[in-house]
C-alpha cells in the first residue's frame, strides 16, 4: 500500500539521517541512479521512487496540481484559484489539477525526527527518453488566489515564498524507474517548520518548474500529498509554537549517503 511505502521511505532516511548531509555547491540532484536515492535542498529532503510497484497516485493521494499534457519542452505550474489562470501556467482545469488545498488538509509525518509535510510528484516521459529535470520548487501560503509568477524574485503576487528549492539546485528524474502513471518518482520532504506563523485554515499554491535542461517529452506531471484524511495518518498539521534552533533543517538531510549520487557543476 502507498501509505506503508512512504513509511518505508521515511524510515529509511531516519535510520540514517546520522550520515546528512547539505548539498551546498551542489546544482544537480541527481536521482536518476535507482530507488530511494536521496539528496538535499534548502533543509528538505527529496528521494527517488521507492520501487517499481504500487501506485501513489489518482485514488491513493490526493493530486492538487498537474498538467493535462501537450506542455512545451520546458514549463511551470501551479494551482490557483484566481480564474483565469495565468497565461504560461500549464496547470490544467481538472479537479485533480488545479485544486484548493489548506494547511489542515496535510499530514504531518516524522522523518529522522523532523516533523514534515510529504509532497509526491509523478512525472510522464517517453521511454526512450525517461529523463526530466525538475528545475525549481517554490511552497507559497495565502488565500489561494496568488497570480503572476517571478522568476527573478521567485514571487507569486509580490509574495514571497514560505519554502523554496535552494536557487542553484535542480533534480534530475528518471521516469523509467517507476514507469507508468501515478506510481510517484520523487517524494519531498518539507519540514513543517518552514510554515511557522500560518494556520491550518491558510491556502497552499505550489509552483513547480520543469525542463531545462532535461526537456519534457510527453507531459502529464501532477503533485500530490499526505493527506490528513487518510485513515492511516493520526497527525495533522498544527502551526509550530515555535522557531527551530540553528541547523535544525539540516539535520533532516540525506539518509542512505551510500546511494546517493551527486552531479557537480562544471
Amino acid at each position: 500500500m502507498t501509505t506503508s511505502r512512504t513509511r518505508t521511505q521515511a524510515g529509511l532516511i531516519g535510520a540514517a539521517v546520522a550520515l546528512a548531509f547539505t548539498n551546498a555547491g551542489a546544482a544537480n540532484i541527481d536521482l536518476t541512479g535507482g530507488y530511494n536515492v536521496c539528496g538535499t535542498t534548502n533543509g528538505a529532503t527529496v528521494c527517488s521512487a521507492n520501487d517499481s510497484s504500487g501506485s501513489t497516485g489518482s485514488g491513493t493521494f490526493p493530486e492538487f496540481v498537474g498538467t493535462p499534457g501537450g506542455q512545451p519542452d520546458t514549463f511551470f505550474m501551479y494551482n490557483t484559484t484566481s480564474n483565469p489562470v495565468e497565461a504560461g501556467n500549464e496547470v490544467g482545469n481538472g479537479a485533480n489539477q488545479n485544486r484548493d488545498v489548506t494547511l489542515g488538509d496535510f499530514a504531518v509525518q516524522s522523518v529522522g525526527g523532523v516533523d514534515v509535510l510529504t509532497f509526491v510528484l509523478d512525472i510522464n516521459q517517453n521511454r526512450p527518453d525517461p529523463i526530466l529535470s525538475l528545475d525549481h520548487v517554490s511552497i507559497f501560503i495565502g488565500d489561494g488566489s496568488l497570480t503572476g509568477y517571478s522568476a527573478v524574485a521567485d514571487t507569486l503576487g509580490g509574495a514571497a515564498a514560505a519554502w523554496a528549492m535552494s536557487g542553484d539546485d535542480l533534480v534530475t528524474l528518471d521516469y523509467s524507474l517507476a514507469a507508468g502513471s501515478g506510481r510517484g518518482d520523487l517524494f519531498l520532504y518539507v519540514p513543517t517548520s518552514a510554515f511557522a506563523g500560518f494556520g491550518t485554515d491558510d491556502h497552499l499554491q505550489l509552483f513547480s518548474s520543469f525542463g531545462d535542461p532535461d526537456n519534457n517529452n510527453d507531459g502529464f506531471e501532477e503533485w500530490s500529498y499526505l493527506s490528513c484524511t487518510q485513515s492511516s495518518v493520526s497527525t495533522c498539521f498544527k502551526p509550530p509554537t515555535e522557531a527551530p534552533e540553528p541547523g535544525t533543517l539540516a539535520l533532516l538531510g540525506l539518509g542512505l549517503l551510500g546511494m546517493a549520487r551527486r552531479r557537480q557543476t562544471a
